[in-house]
């Protein structure tokens, strides 16, 4: 394993808020009271889709980028970076078994079958959250001692070329309002210039309207 100065990778932590809180707040929307009229179900059907979405391609990039060097610069670390990477496979589970209710609710939207989803999203957070923190503890403070800055930028250009060029506003809004304004400064700061220099137009603003249409359905 190198002994190299520690690279940046803040941002993994940063990256896994989103996914610790979203799953939480999707099961309260669909359990509110009233439950969500028959119009709002396709909007919030849409959402827990496109959350589902990013967790999915998250740990896709990790497994083609991510896991395959750790293991190769690091052999005597394998076992427990693989047990860490195989809990993917559980979470894999979970993410479909979410999938498959969201479609039953799309489909017919009823209090059980929004009760079914907000059900499997909960059994995703819980077996979501021990994965998230194992591979903060485990995998990211290797990684940061064995990957070049280079290497952990792929990670991340890997995830997010998975995600539609109009969700990339509601992608990038999701995840920072969970910010302190320290974090929320670092990320902007990795924005090109130009979306930097409109971020209040091209992602504050959509994200702003996304956010009150999925909590207040205006």
């Amino acid at each position: 394993m190198s002994t190299q100065q520690p690279i940046d990778v803040r941002d993994m932590a940063i990256v896994h808020k989103t996914f610790r809180n979203g799953f939480t707040e999707g099961a309260s929307l669909i359990r509110a009271n009233p439950t969500p009229s028959a119009e709002r179900v396709p909007f919030l059907a849409d959402h827990v889709d496109f959350a589902l979405g990013m967790l999915h391609h998250h740990h896709e990039s990790e497994d083609a980028v991510l896991y395959p060097l750790l293991v190769e610069r690091a052999p005597e670390q394998a076992q427990v970076t693989q047990e860490v990477e195989h809990q993917h496979q559980e979470v894999s589970g979970a993410i479909e078994a979410a999938e498959s209710a969201n479609r039953a609710w799309r489909a017919q939207p009823s209090a059980e079958t929004g009760e079914a989803l907000a059900a499997a999203l909960d059994q995703l957070n819980a077996t979501l959250q021990p994965h998230l923190d194992d591979e903060e503890q485990k995998v990211v403070p290797l990684a940061a001692v064995t990957l070049t800055q280079q290497e952990w930028a792929s990670l991340g250009e890997h995830a997010r070329a998975s995600i539609p060029r109009d969700k990339m506003a509601v992608a990038f809004g999701m995840m920072m309002e969970q910010l302190n304004d320290d974090d929320r400064a670092y990320m902007k700061a990795e924005l090109p210039l130009p979306v930097r220099l409109l971020y209040p137009i091209l992602i504050q603003r959509p994200w702003d309207k996304y956010a009150r249409t999925l909590r207040s359905g205006t």
